[in-house]
């Protein structure tokens, strides 16, 4: 294809995900849009874009002005902070973002309210309380409920100190039976009807 005929799509949150970018590079006209302007990522793809916060009331329409600029197809965000927003910007027609339907975007990105999800749902998912609730077992994990990257997450061996890291840590936390074994992640592309297209299966090493 001709870069005329390739379709374009829109990265966003693209970070360090410069593998990524450049993957997308391969097959469409790739735009990257991260509000950090020194994103290494950006420059994997064809055109790059600093765009707001996804907090700030112009990240969507910033994202839909990219969108009618190079003729994009698909948004796809490469991180979780945005895939409840782009939800409700695909729910209600305003973006061809590849993201779950807004409820359970806003599911998932709460890790106690996925953890009841997956309960719902009859699948399995470790022992997890609020703070002041009864722990089954220690040890424990106490960690954001909205977290990412590993950030503020602690192991706690006793009640004392699941106690003193639900104090600790600045921001509405859960607690979680540590679970034994390595830890993996799975990325996963499904289209727009909700089918997957693609997964991958990695270890984390830290």
């Amino acid at each position: 294809m001709t870069g005329s005929d390739r379709p374009g799509v829109l990265l966003t949150g693209v970070g360090k995900r410069y593998d990524i970018v450049a993957a997308f590079a391969q097959h469409a006209t790739t735009v990257a849009a991260d509000p950090n302007p020194l994103a290494p990522a950006r420059y994997a793809a064809h055109a790059r874009r600093e765009v707001p916060f996804v907090d700030d009331p112009d990240y969507v329409p910033a994202l839909e002005r990219l969108c009618d600029e190079f003729g994009v197809r698909a948004v796809v965000p490469l991180t979780d902070l945005d895939i409840e927003v782009l939800a409700h910007a695909r729910s209600g027609g305003r973006l061809p973002a590849f993201v779950p339907e807004p409820d359970v975007a806003a599911a998932t990105y709460d890790k106690y309210a996925a953890h009841l999800l997956l309960q719902r749902h009859g699948l399995p998912s470790p022992p997890t309380v609020l703070p002041g609730e009864a722990v089954e077992a220690y040890p424990v994990m106490v960690k954001p409920r909205r977290g990412s990257g590993a950030r503020s997450i602690h192991a706690a061996h006793d009640e004392a100190e699941a106690q003193f890291f639900c104090r600790y840590i600045a921001e509405p936390v859960m607690v979680q039976r540590m679970m034994r074994g390595p830890e993996f992640s799975v990325d996963t592309l499904s289209d727009l009807d909700g089918r997957c297209l693609n997964a991958i299966p990695r270890t984390m090493i830290e």
